[in-house]
């Protein structure tokens, strides 16, 4: 579905609310004599980090957790638009170089601390810290100095972001000009932190006294990283915004999407993953609510230093795997439609999106067929059977089967390589285990750059960078981007370095773009999720 055009107020608009039940033919409820609990089973432990700790999530579950936590300076609303969430307002005066935000009075963590500029410096100075050893403290490079502390080659730069709690402003000092930064400020990495929490370690999820924030919810109960825990989040009886429409939300943890499904069906939880293959199925059964297009997109890379199938040497070969793989087939026959075929990294929706920037949008098996002779032609033999990394349990066996019958219609040899659902998956691809590796990444902010730098450039290896690629042309590409104020400019930059990437360089397959679908139970009335695939727990109506 798309979003309606409705009064952005955030997410904790009820004009939201209403006009996604609308959209989707559910009743619309906005008010209850006394809120309902609510229990969301989610695929935690399907081979991805855990973390709800805000400055070290880097998935889209652990993301979800952790913005019902803890509130940044701004946020995204359902249709999309950048709003103050603790800013009040924001304003530059030296052409982006030197932003500042000026905070909302009166506002409080889940302890009764107040809510300040210093908050936020502590908040950051904590995430970026090298011991954290944060796998998106990245995402603070565009602050003056920001890097060779997050890398552990210099001090904080206090300089760089300076708290007047008096005047309620915080000042961020940028490395170069930085037009978008309103919207890169608003992931989880910046949030704030009450003095409690200073100096706190990767553990502190573990103890839920521990993890305060200032968000519409608080945790109530310690997460479990493994099949069979859960994660409990009750409102945060200090929280200066609309209050939750929810008592209470459990996040039941699985291992396996059919579990998760499962348990859902017979009546443990109000909503549920759909298993691969079963969306036309089970949509038909529980309904449409929770269909919607998000910004995201799967794709399988290569591993840039493998001997097969890495750098720009074995190039034919990766063109004639990116050519042979039916993005078609795993749409329609995987998702019946609900994730598109992606034609380029960048979803559509992303400012500067531009179709076709990948080798193909389907599938071109004369081109792949002719490729690899031309490979073999080099001098090259016929490879061992060429792996296909994915994490286990979450359906994408069965995407790995298909592109692997699609090679052996080129006669290349490929086979499946799955990595246990243990939370480790992306950490050894991350070492360099994989071959081709299966990932899909959701808009952190809707910007180019966030699907560009942290996916592909070179400061990113060890990160989210799986593939280990390294290209002088692209880093230059994306690097004057994003210190441009010229839109235009920038987006041409981007798009020149998304064609480098998939066209010159063939270091991935976008195969197809995200769409988020959920079956729920009859109970819920709405389901509100933004454009990044954030569900806005606090607004989802229960009856």
């Amino acid at each position: 579905m798309v979003y309606m055009k409705v009064q952005t107020l955030g997410k904790r608009s009820a004009a939201v609310i209403a006009a996604l039940a609308l959209a989707v033919g559910g009743n619309v409820v906005v008010a209850h004599a006394a809120a309902p609990a609510y229990i969301d089973c989610q695929l935690f432990g399907a081979g991805e980090p855990d973390f709800i700790d805000p400055a070290l999530t880097s998935t889209l579950v652990g993301a979800n957790v952790a913005t019902m936590l803890f509130d940044g300076l701004t946020d995204t609303d359902a249709n999309g638009n950048l709003y103050g969430e603790v800013a009040s307002k924001w304003a530059t005066k030296d052409g982006a170089k030197t932003w500042t935000f000026t905070l909302k009075k009166g506002l409080k963590f889940s302890n009764g601390e107040a809510v300040l500029p210093s908050s936020f410096v502590n908040g950051w100075k904590r995430s970026m810290d090298s011991k954290l050893a944060s796998e998106v403290a990245y995402h603070g490079d565009f602050i003056l100095g920001m890097n060779a502390y997050s890398t552990g080659k210099g001090a904080f730069p206090a300089a760089s972001v300076v708290a007047d709690d008096k005047a309620l402003t915080l000042t961020v000092k940028m490395e170069n000009p930085t037009a978008d930064w309103p919207a890169i400020v608003s992931h989880s990495v910046f949030s704030p932190i009450p003095t409690t929490m200073i100096g706190a370690s990767d553990k502190v999820e573990e103890d839920g006294t521990k993890l305060v924030g200032n968000g519409p919810f608080m945790l109530d109960k310690a997460i479990t990283k493994r099949a069979g825990g859960e994660v409990v989040i009750v409102p945060n009886p200090n929280f200066g915004g609309k209050a939750s429409l929810l008592s209470k939300v459990t996040f039941k943890i699985f291992s396996d999407v059919n579990a998760a499904y499962n348990a859902f069906a017979s009546g443990q939880c109000d909503n549920g993953p759909i298993p691969a293959g079963r969306y036309t199925e089970l949509l038909t059964k529980w309904g449409t609510k929770g269909v919607k297009t998000v910004l995201g997109t799967d794709y399988w890379g290569f591993n840039w230093e493998d001997p097969t199938v890495g750098g720009t040497k074995n190039k034919l070969l990766r063109s004639a795997i990116a050519k042979a793989i039916d993005k078609n087939q795993i749409s329609e026959v995987i998702y019946q439609g609900i994730r598109k075929p992606a034609s380029g990294l960048l979803p559509p929706g992303i400012p500067g999106f531009k179709a076709g920037q990948g080798l193909t949008s389907g599938r071109d098996l004369d081109g792949a067929q002719a490729d690899y002779k031309k490979w073999l032609a080099l001098g090259n033999k016929t490879p061992s059977a060429i792996r296909l990394s994915y994490n286990d349990g979450a359906g994408w066996d069965k995407v790995a089967s298909i592109i692997v019958a699609n090679l052996k219609d080129v006669g290349i040899p490929a086979k499946l390589d799955p990595f246990p659902a243990d939370g480790t998956y992306f950490s050894k691809m991350r070492s360099g285990k994989g071959q081709i590796i299966r990932a899909g990444w959701f808009a952190d902010y809707p910007i180019a750059d966030n699907f560009l730098y942290p996916l592909l450039h070179t400061k990113t290896i060890d990160g989210d960078n799986l593939e280990r690629y390294s290209s002088k042309a692209f880093d230059a590409l994306v690097d004057s981007a994003r210190s441009s104020t010229n839109k235009s400019f920038a987006q041409s930059q981007y798009r020149r370095a998304e064609v480098q990437a998939l066209k010159v360089d063939v270091v991935m397959v976008p195969t197809v773009n995200r769409g988020v679908a959920v079956v729920l139970a009859a109970s819920t009335s709405t389901f509100p999720i933004t454009p990044l695939g954030m569900v806005v727990y606090d607004q989802i109506v229960k009856n």
